[in-house]
């Protein structure tokens, strides 16, 4: 599989490509309802596959609304941004969009992909649909997500994620579904059905739950999700029709801030943003061009230029940790934002994350979770011990002695961290910026998170001395 079948099939007037043995409807989409009726199955639900990730945010709490002080920020006597909650929304977030999707709509990409094929699967009966069951999965802020279940007296499984896509060009959904699609063959990844216009089916997974972010203080719960990231950083191998896009000698992280960068220089400051309320915001409150300056600086100065590369997560919160409910296993989910990066930034991604912040309307992390030095090691312990089971025994034999060897390799990552923390403010910071013109801040208030990352990046610079 690789992005390209994706553009030659919507090149041809086929209805369906079968791609890797799975459908593609470039023709099929999955639309609004009407704004005066709701079809959806009453019921939402965060159990199973979560909605999480920062292309799918954790669910929000409902939030009292705050009106702090502004917080002035200055670096070199200038202002990255000035943060309040002024303009911010009272409602709490449920869904990724204001609007829920036609069950019609979401029952026919269901069907089309699932029974795509009668010489292999028998065509479902006609009353199939009404017997269905549809539930909005709570969390999704850019994607839209949906539980439909029912499918057991048809197929060896009874439910399936249905997910709208969102973030539109902030994601290539042809590179992004085709690493799914691997990783879900690695046994990494859910399961993937197929895809339509705009969206994809995907597996369901069952008596699994999304952690919250106080589960990231739980011991257990670092080490499992340690030795998992040990896993995708050193047992995935691209495919060679990814590697194209997945290039182990360019690690993603610059190509994706810069280009965030410059969408974000690129949003009309009048009418840039969804209403008149953030563009006022969000002009009298950014700085990118000193975001841009402090951009060259961290990449120039402060990244350390032999950091370890791999596939990594790249958005390790917790909506993106599942946990089975009788037997503890650890999964990860959403690889959205997944790809070729440094290892130390998946890390430093991962342990910003366990501040939160997106699961609450304000946007606002608390930075007291953040784990201490004991902590850190304790976490990338597990991670490099984990490292050690998987090299083959060639590579083992060179390490003339592995204590010694896990001991550098501790130290060196929590070095590389250390840098990457800093970076990752700056990331997603920016993110969030493009966030609030495409997507707006009425589920969500991005424009409060970039503040409050940028707000963190000028907290944790000047202890950039004792990396």
């Amino acid at each position: 599989m690789s992005p390209k079948d994706f553009e030659f099939a919507r090149s041809s007037t086929n209805k369906v490509t079968i791609i890797d043995d799975r459908p593609y409807f470039p023709q099929l989409f999955v639309t609004l309802e009407s704004s005066n009726s709701s079809d959806i199955a009453s019921g939402t639900t965060s159990g199973g596959t979560s909605a999480g990730g920062h292309g799918t945010l954790s669910g929000h709490k409902t939030n009292n609304h705050q009106n702090d002080d502004s917080l002035p920020l200055d670096i070199k006597n200038e202002s990255l941004l000035t943060l309040n909650n002024e303009g911010a929304h009272n409602n709490h977030a449920k869904n990724s969009t204001s609007t829920s999707h036609s069950r019609s709509s979401i029952l026919s990409a269901v069907l089309s992909i699932l029974f795509h094929d009668d010489t292999v699967s028998p065509p479902p009966p006609h009353d199939l649909a009404e017997s269905l069951k549809i539930k909005t999965i709570t969390g999704g802020i850019t994607n839209a997500l949906y539980c439909i279940s029912g499918l057991s007296p048809f197929k060896d499984y009874d439910s399936v994620l249905l997910r709208v896509f969102g973030a539109e060009g902030m994601i290539d959904r042809d590179v992004e579904t085709c690493t799914f699609a691997k990783l879900a063959e690695a046994g990494i990844a859910p399961h993937y059905h197929g895809r339509f216009a705009n969206g994809r089916v995907e597996g369901w997974l069952e008596n699994f739950t999304p952690l919250v972010v106080m589960d990231f203080q739980i011991k257990s719960n670092m080490e499992a999700i340690a030795k998992q990231m040990a896993r995708l950083h050193h047992g995935f191998r691209i495919p060679e029709e990814l590697q194209e896009w997945h290039d182990r000698s360019k690690p993603g992280l610059w190509k994706q801030i810069f280009s965030w960068m410059e969408q974000a220089k690129g949003i009309d400051p009048i009418h840039g943003y969804k209403s008149k309320g953030d563009s006022d915001r969000a002009k009298r409150l950014l700085n990118l061009p000193l975001i841009e300056k402090e951009l060259m600086w961290v990449k120039d100065s402060v990244v350390p230029p032999d950091s370890q590369v791999a596939f990594c997560h790249n958005d390790l919160l917790p909506a993106n940790v599942m946990k089975h409910s009788e037997t503890g296993e650890i999964r990860l989910i959403d690889f959205e934002y997944g790809g070729v990066n440094y290892v130390g930034f998946d890390i430093a991604n991962h342990f910003n994350e366990f501040a939160g912040g997106t699961e609450k309307k304000s946007g606002e992390p608390d930075y007291s979770l953040f784990p201490d030095e004991s902590e850190q090691r304790l976490f990338i312990s597990a991670y490099v011990g984990e490292s050690l089971s998987l090299l083959d025994d060639t590579a083992i034999d060179d390490i003339r002695d592995v204590s010694v060897w896990q001991q550098e390799e501790i130290q060196s990552l929590l070095k590389q961290v250390h840098a990457f923390v800093l970076v990752n403010h700056l990331y997603w910071g920016l993110w969030a910026v493009n966030q609030a013109a495409t997507e707006g801040t009425e589920n969500f208030d991005y424009l409060a998170y970039a503040g409050h990352r940028l707000n963190r990046f000028a907290e944790e610079k000047g202890k950039v001395a004792n990396v």
